[in-house]
């Protein structure tokens, strides 16, 4: 897709909106030919000898006028250009953040964090100076009033003096070329600015994230010299862009501009003499050549903007990776206004009903460490409690993120009911799974909010996913109950009430599979004991229709090495290298598997040492 082509689709997200823009853009110029015409006529009055009559006083109060009456059109044209600069900035990254929402969920984002955050907005946005795609939009279309003063300004200049029009109008049209040369130049001063902010941006997100890390590695200093190195790389960037995009550029023009009124006063000397040429001529020349100097600035401004803008679009369809360019502006809802829409709680088929789960030849390999699972068969049966376990690197959390989807297979086959599922990552969502990793995902919200995620309270018993999760004990010492704000990642919770809350968040869902990664690693042993317990004496159905039997039940697939989990275990995985070194029961497992029977032993000499 050509920036051109982005910007007319953008246009046509918002048509109504671009042409009030667009309409408000010929009073916002035009009002400006107004004072060289007034100035024309005082001076000439005054140069003929007239008296400062009522007319004369007329033409100073319509100066006046005019002055104030720009303030107003500008100050209106600049507020309504805002409305489709951030309906089109919320397009671009509400299609993005789909996009990238939408991919593996345990793969990395494609760039670092802080410059996705960079690209999102001064790629998108920016500003005057930054040149986001908003931004160059906008000077696209306020160029075209601009265009259309400098036009009537030119006709009419060239009826009061042809030739002196064109002498004084060559210097800024050579400029303009000049600067259209230099665009390839610029643009690749700004990719390099645009890349060294985004690593600025990406290493303060790395360590804002990494405080406990760097403390406890007494790696401050090399940090420090780190983040000077890539600022000092991002200061070098920005000082080659704006010397070349403000200074050079604005004095080429400022120097056009003064050419040009010294080659008029030179000329109008002459005509002077001969009356082709009045004092109020010289005035409107002085002023409209002040005007069309600021339209040719402009005009090179928008051009640089412009090879900007392509860079900007650059790094958003990088953010695609192999996704079509149209996705970036593909029609759809934004929610600018009122409230936004409740996230819908989908209510289970009878296709969602998990009777089985099988997976065939299951593989994946990281792509750079060459690690992962191969070959893996699993079933899984309706109300059965199946844990996955080994040694640290065994490939147990792979297996899990491959099997959901959070990793894409590189081979295999899995099915649902014996229906083949042919993107895990859309199929196994609420209401047919739900996961929980190790390091649980939570918001600076309140408790209840982490736990419903935008789920329709009135249709959530959160009452009994708090029972399920063990938590409502801890929910009795919070000072606000469920109204208690978390904190960042929910640095106000211990490690265990974590974990249960992101327990909470899946039991709340009521699904069909439950994948737990290690949940219970933060807990004590009792609590894990009462969590296990509740989940399957009770079941996510209404309390009127709650049974005891399988029937009932949700299946659970668990990764852990905790002996509670695993004397649960109607079947335990055991994995080695990526592959199933044996699976069965606990009981048979440590009677005829040596894997097993030294995780066993090296899990008890560990809670003998805590």
């Amino acid at each position: 897709m050509k920036t051109w082509h982005l910007f007319w689709r953008l246009i046509c997200f918002s048509p109504w909106l671009y042409l009030l823009a667009f309409l408000l853009q010929f009073p916002r110029q035009l009002i400006w030919l107004a004072p060289g015409l007034i100035e024309q006529s005082i001076f000439d009055r005054l140069n003929a000898g007239a008296a400062l009559d009522r007319s004369f006083w007329s033409l100073i109060a319509l100066f006046v006028g005019v002055a104030i009456g720009r303030i107003g059109v500008v100050t209106l044209t600049v507020v309504a250009q805002r409305f489709p600069m951030n309906k089109s900035a919320t397009l671009l990254r509400k299609n993005l953040f789909v996009h990238l929402l939408q991919r593996p969920g345990a793969f990395p984002l494609p760039y670092a964090l802080g410059d996705v955050v960079n690209r999102l907005h001064e790629d998108i946005y920016g500003d005057y100076a930054g040149a986001g795609i908003a931004w160059v939009l906008a000077q696209i279309i306020a160029m075209v009033g601009m265009g259309t003063t400098a036009l009537v300004a030119l006709v009419i200049m060239e009826r009061i003096n042809l030739f002196i029009t064109l002498v004084a109008v060559l210097p800024l049209l050579l400029i303009s070329v000049g600067v259209n040369i230099a665009g390839r130049r610029l643009q690749g001063y700004r990719r390099a600015l645009r890349e060294s902010t985004g690593q600025v941006s990406s290493a303060l997100g790395e360590v804002f994230g990494a405080v406990q890390a760097i403390q406890v590695a007494g790696a401050e200093r090399k940090v420090v010299a780190h983040l000077k190195r890539v600022s000092a790389t991002r200061r070098q960037a920005a000082l080659r862009e704006n010397l070349f995009s403000n200074v050079l550029l604005n004095l080429f023009s400022s120097s056009a501009t003064n050419i040009g009124i010294g080659l008029v006063l030179l000329l109008a000397g002459q005509a002077l003499r001969t009356g082709s040429f009045t004092v109020g001529d010289f005035a409107l020349f002085v002023s409209y050549l002040t005007m069309l100097s600021i339209w040719i600035d402009e005009f090179a401004v928008t051009l640089a903007m412009y090879k900007q803008g392509k860079v900007a679009h650059e790094r958003l369809l990088a953010l695609l990776e192999d996704a079509p360019a149209a996705t970036l502006v593909e029609y759809g809802p934004i929610y600018q206004r009122g409230p936004l829409p409740d996230a819908p709680l989908i209510a289970k088929a009878d296709a969602d009903r998990l009777e089985r789960l099988e997976v065939t030849d299951l593989t994946y390999r990281h792509p750079i460490s060459g690690r992962g699972i191969v070959g893996i068969n699993l079933r899984i049966e309706r109300g059965q409690f199946v844990v996955i376990t080994g040694r640290v690197g065994a490939g147990k959390t792979t297996l899990l993120r491959t099997l959901l989807g959070l990793l894409p297979k590189d081979s295999g086959e899995i099915f649902w009911n014996g229906e083949q599922v042919t993107d895990p990552s859309r199929f196994f969502v609420p209401p047919r799974s739900a996961y929980t990793p190790q390091a649980p995902t939570l918001f600076s919200d309140s408790l209840r909010n982490n736990i419903l995620l935008g789920l329709p309270a009135d249709q959530t018993d959160l009452t009994a996913a708090l029972h399920l999760a063990v938590l409502e004990s801890d929910v009795e010492t919070f000072e606000q109950g469920l109204e208690t704000i978390l904190g960042p990642k929910g640095t106000r919770l211990s490690g265990g009430q974590a974990q249960r809350t992101a327990a909470a968040r899946m039991f709340a869902r009521a699904p069909e599979l439950l994948a737990f990664d290690d949940l219970s690693s933060a807990l004590d042993v009792e609590t894990e004991q009462i969590l296990w317990a509740r989940l399957f004496d009770k079941t996510f159905l209404p309390s009127s229709q709650q049974a005891s039997s399988r029937a009932h039940m949700p299946a659970c697939l668990v990764v852990s090495h905790r002996h509670a989990a695993l004397r649960r275990a109607d079947h335990i995985v055991v994995l080695k290298d990526g592959q199933i070194e044996a699976e069965g029961r606990l009981d048979d497992l440590l009677a005829n598997c040596a894997e097993m029977q030294r995780l066993w032993a090296g899990d008890l000499a560990d809670a003998e040492r805590g």
